[in-house]
């Protein structure tokens, strides 16, 4: 008899998970969202999108060292990841080293949506 997994497990629920870890970080709770995104990591190891979320739980209590370590492994092995690129100019502006975060939006590829995004974060910001 095989067995099929939960349908929270799938990418859908795992989509649906990462939402939530996200709006424990905005809403004050970013020790709630590592325990979310440790429960996809084990199903998903190195699965970018839960990484960044992971990065962004560190970022939001000013934790950038860490957000930056958890950020570095991803972007050795997927370097034209738009996200985690934004994850890391945003936590380098907000540690205050503002070339190293123009450098981090410059590396997204061109052609990404989210490219236009990051210049009007730097821009704002």
């Amino acid at each position: 008899m095989t067995q099929t997994k939960p349908a929270f497990l799938e990418d859908k629920g795992i989509s649906l998970l990462l939402d939530i870890a996200n709006l424990a970080c905005h809403k004050g709770m970013p020790a709630e969202a590592r325990t979310i995104v440790d429960g996809v990591l084990a199903v998903k190891p190195g699965f970018p999108p839960a990484t960044i979320t992971l990065a962004y739980s560190h970022l939001v209590v000013d934790d950038f060292d860490t957000a930056l370590d958890v950020l570095t492994p991803l972007l050795k092995d997927h370097p034209d990841d738009a996200d985690a690129r934004i994850i890391q100019g945003l936590t380098l502006l907000l540690a205050g080293r503002k070339a190293e975060a123009e450098d981090a939006f410059e590396n997204i590829p061109e052609g990404c949506p989210q490219k236009l995004l990051a210049a009007e974060l730097a821009k704002t910001l």
